[in-house]
């Protein structure tokens, strides 16, 4: 993940209700050292925030995002799938699917 990728996923894991804290607490230090050399913000970049909270706007700044911002949207999208499928499992059951 690039730094600028892991500050835009770093910034929406930190609001982000649907993802358990215990995963943010793991998550976290990772994207704060990768985010590290990443520069401020840009116009894009807000946009990508936006369409991440509210998916009814997506397809608008789909057509202005990068490489990094997609892959940031991408992979907060993918944790939020997980965190479902996590909340779904039975208490012995993986959310692979595996016992």
């Amino acid at each position: 993940m690039s730094p600028k990728a892991a500050k835009i996923a770093l910034r929406t894991l930190d609001r982000d209700p649907s993802v358990p804290t215990e995963w943010v607490t793991a998550l976290r230090p990772a994207l704060v050292d990768r985010s590290g050399e990443s520069p401020s913000f840009g116009g894009t970049d807000w946009m990508t925030l936006a369409a991440i909270e509210r998916p009814g706007i997506r397809r608008l700044t789909e057509r202005f995002e990068n490489r990094e911002q997609r892959h940031a949207r991408l992979w907060i999208l993918s944790l939020r799938s997980a965190s479902i499928r996590h909340d779904r499992a039975s208490p012995d059951e993986s959310v692979y699917g595996g016992r």
